[in-house]
């Protein structure tokens, strides 16, 4: 008799009435056990890891995924073997769930207004435009004394020679000349 047509006459022999007393881990075990059927090869057939097939039929809490997945487990598994999978889940979190607080509301929310916040289009350019025209009024608006603050007169001696057209020679402006010759 082929795996399927084993599963099939287990599952006749199965009381599901009498799962409750038995635990939903002992009647997965008994159920695998009446097919002919290992842990691996259970584990092959649906693609769970055996240790967490092990888990369920041991009610191991700390060796079970997170509890969707514990579900979907013993979902998978009740189907494999031809048993009622809703009853067993149902059962399933009664027995391994109740008194666990579930993790609440997990559904996602807006985001609140200021992370969406953007700006205009272009307003980029509008604000280095705006930066420009700025720093030209105030350059423009400055008193003239504060520009021209940086250049000092011409002295009196360089004057007739700055106008004049020799320009080859250089008059000696009267006071200390400092020299780098030490004679």
């Amino acid at each position: 008799m082929d795996a399927s047509g084993a599963i099939l006459h287990q599952a006749d022999m199965v009381d599901t009435d009498n799962s409750g007393s038995l635990g939903v881990g002992n009647t997965l075990r008994l159920a695998r056990v009446r097919a002919g059927l290992s842990v691996f090869d259970v584990a092959s057939a649906t693609k769970i890891n055996s240790e967490y097939l092990e888990a369920i039929e041991s009610m191991d809490r700390a060796a079970l995924p997170p509890r969707a997945y514990a579900l979907g487990f013993v979902r998978c598994y009740a189907n494999h073997l031809g048993l009622g999978a809703d009853e067993l889940v149902c059962e399933f979190k009664a027995q391994f769930y109740d008194g666990v607080l579930p993790l609440g509301d997990l559904s996602p929310r807006p985001a609140p207004a200021w992370v969406d916040f953007r700006l205009p289009k272009g307003s980029g350019i509008a604000f280095v435009i705006a930066c420009a025209l700025g720093l030209a009024t105030w350059y423009g608006l400055r008193a003239p004394s504060q520009s021209m603050a940086g250049v000092p007169p011409v002295p009196e001696a360089l004057a007739d020679w700055a106008k004049s057209q020799d320009i080859g020679s250089v008059p000696e402006l009267p006071g200390t000349h400092v020299s780098l010759d030490d004679s």
